[in-house]
């Protein structure tokens, strides 16, 4: 798209207010097959899970909730992140006994805590399979703070939707690719705090809005507002 097309049509977050701040952004929930999630080594904790059923739903609520099982919660986490169980063989990786223990060893250590990007970034390059999507998710549901500011997801569909040019409040990260997502990480999570303050929304309340329709809105041309009374 030409730059000054894109900038004619870009819109700003504060625009969805109404409908970010009422979004019940907990309640965001996946149906997970147990026929797609087969790891022999964790198959008690998924017999656990899915306790005889064979789809369960798992929400946000329920990874908060889970949280004090850090094995538990690592399984259902990368569960509601990828369904399906992701191509290749990055979860298998992560789930090997050695790889899980390293992980529950670094996770316990964020729980409700404060951790600097450096050590986000040393943890991430400790672990065969482990990037930035899943570390994000994980931090978010741990309650961690990363630079100060509240961890919240960044992944490769919210990456999409930065560098369509759509929100205004983004331009300054366009250009984030998978390579050097984890460098923009505090500058997004700066920009989504920022927002949430100003809207009086809850950062995930953000994230999820660039999630879900982040790609799949443009602006109304000759509309100056979005009113959703």
């Amino acid at each position: 798209m030409h730059k000054n097309t894109m900038k004619l049509n870009q819109m700003k977050i504060s625009q969805f207010q109404k409908f970010i701040c009422a979004f019940p952004f907990r309640n965001q929930s996946f149906d997970i097959k147990r026929a797609n999630w087969k790891v022999e080594n964790q198959q008690d904790i998924l017999d656990k899970i899915f306790d005889g059923q064979e789809t369960v739903t798992i929400n946000r609520y329920d990874l908060i909730n889970s949280s004090y099982n850090t094995k538990e919660f690592v399984i259902k986490t990368l569960m509601w992140g990828y369904p399906t169980k992701g191509r290749g063989r990055n979860i298998d990786n992560l789930l090997i006994d050695d790889n899980l223990e390293r992980l529950i060893e670094i996770l316990d250590g964020y729980k409700e805590k404060e951790i600097t990007i450096e050590r986000l970034k040393s943890d991430i390059k400790s672990i065969s399979g482990l990037g930035i999507s899943s570390m994000t998710k994980f931090t978010n549901f741990l309650n961690t703070t990363v630079d100060k500011y509240r961890a919240v997801i960044f992944d490769k569909r919210i990456i999409d939707t930065i560098n369509s040019g759509r929100f205004e409040e983004f331009n300054h990260l366009q250009g984030i690719n998978s390579s050097n997502a984890i460098n923009y990480y505090p500058q997004y999570l700066k920009t989504i705090n920022d927002i949430a303050k100003q809207i009086g929304a809850e950062p995930e309340q953000i994230e999820i809005f660039l999630f879900t329709l982040g790609k799949n809105l443009s602006k109304v041309l000759g509309e100056n507002c979005y009113d959703y009374d």
